[in-house]
This record gives structure tokens, sequence and C-alpha cells, in this order.
């Protein structure tokens, strides 16, 4: 066969096309690999990271208000030696009311501006400055923005350096802060809020929110337990679960607490 200058350039163009789109197709391929997951991400480098990841994930879809009841067990010594009922509302950001056993009581306390407010017999009791560890880790991270959630979670002293990979109990969750100081824990694939730990002169505490539920199509962990050094004190089952779009400012309002009802 003789050589035919046009029969060869007319190959080469068409297999550098050819070239080309693979070329092409494997790149579109592996960004949409990567938009869905299947290569690694870079590992998190810090608490803020991770904050800002679940208020990216949930803010748009978790709920700003909350009220339950929640039957209260307190042990000692592995034996009950107490049973209520307490009523808690949650408002966002960072609003907590409780009330013990039920509104005449005049019993409860309540959570604004990160004060605590003490009443009993509908008398205000005492004001204490209050960061409500459990309130801005399992409310507040969710649906407050990272800028206002972060120095609270420096305020309670954890340490947003320090981030890694733990399991616990067969389940994986990102640890965050020193554990031999004070951390807490989020799942690693579905981000919830799992529990807190520290560790001070008395020994370690644990708090450990569980049997998370869908109510209204959101995540609520309807289960909480308390531990000093591997023994459980105190023990939360919620019940009569209410996500409303909204509750009243008066709520929270420390003049009105002998006024409010929900």
């Amino acid at each position: 066969m003789l050589y035919n200058p046009n029969f060869f350039n007319r190959w080469v163009r068409i297999l550098g096309t050819m070239k080309k789109s693979i070329c092409t197709a494997i790149a579109t391929l592996a960004l949409a690999f990567c938009a869905l997951g299947v290569f690694a991400s870079q590992p998190l480098t810090n608490g803020e990271e991770l904050i800002g990841q679940i208020h990216s994930r949930y803010s748009s879809d978790w709920y700003s208000h909350i009220t339950f009841k929640q039957d209260m067990y307190r042990y000692k010594n592995d034996s009950l030696v107490r049973n209520e009922v307490w009523m808690v509302a949650y408002s966002s950001p960072s609003r907590l009311h409780i009330r013990y056993k039920d509104f005449s009581s005049g019993r409860g306390w309540l959570v604004v501006n990160d004060s605590l407010f003490t009443f009993n017999h509908n008398k205000l009791i005492g004001t204490r400055p209050r960061l409500h560890e459990v309130m801005i880790l399992g409310y507040d991270m969710y649906s407050v923005n990272p800028s206002i959630v972060i120095p609270k979670v420096v305020g309670l002293g954890i340490d947003l350096s320090m981030v890694r990979v733990t399991t616990i109990k067969g389940k994986e969750y990102y640890e965050v802060g020193n554990n031999n100081v004070k951390c807490f824990w989020v799942g690693k694939d579905d981000l919830l809020f799992h529990g807190i730990r520290k560790v001070d002169e008395n020994g370690v505490t644990e708090i450990f929110y569980q049997n998370y539920k869908m109510i209204y199509d959101k995540p609520v962990a309807t289960e909480v337990q308390y531990f000093e050094n591997g023994q459980m004190y105190l023990y939360e089952k919620y019940f009569d679960i209410r996500l409303p779009s909204s509750l009243p400012d008066d709520f929270f309002d420390p003049n009105l607490f002998s006024e409010t009802r929900w």
C-alpha cells in the first residue's frame, strides 16, 4: 500500500479527538465521584470545621423549638431513689425552660442569655452565669450560626484543636477535645450528638444521648443517661414530644415564670 499523507493525517486527527474525549469523560466521572464522596475526603483538622459541617448539614431542616416531658430516674449505688416528671421547653437560640413535676409546683429554672435563673414556689431564688453544655451541643449546634456556637463550646472548656475518630460500642464517632479533660462526640456518619465526657478531681462524668427517633421527620434523642465513674446516677426518658413552629418569648422571661404554661 502506497503512503497516503492525507489518509495518515486524517487518522491522527481522529485518534487525537478520541483521546481528548476520553480524558474529558474521565475528568467528568472523577468530579462526579468526588461529589458523591466516593473518593476519600480530607480528614477534619479541628472542631471548628466539624461544627461548620454540622450546621451546613442540618440548619435548614432542624427544629428551632421543642417541648417534651421527661421521666427522671435518680439512682444511688444502683438503686432507684427518686422518680419524677419534668417538663421542658427549648427555643433557639439558647433558651431553655424546665419545670419540676408540674406547673403548680412553682419549681424549675430558666437558661436565657447564658444565665441560669432558679425558682422555688414561683420565687426567684438564684441567678448565675451558665453555659448549658447539653443545650449548646445537643440543640444550638444544629441550628445556630457557628460564629455564635464556637465561642460557647470553647467557653465550656473543650479544646477544638483536637479531633479524632473513635469507636464506641461498635459505632464510629468524631471525638472533639481532650478525653482526659473534656470532650464531646457526634456520629461520624449522621453527625448527631452522642454525648460529652469530662474529667476533674471528682473523677469521670459522662452523658450519653441515645435512642434517636424521627419525630415529624426530624431526629430527636429520646433517652439520656448520666454516669459518674462508670455508675449511672440519672436516666431520662422523653415522651409527649412536640415540635411547634414557634414558642412565645414569654416562656423564657424570668418575670413571667409563674404565669407560663404549655
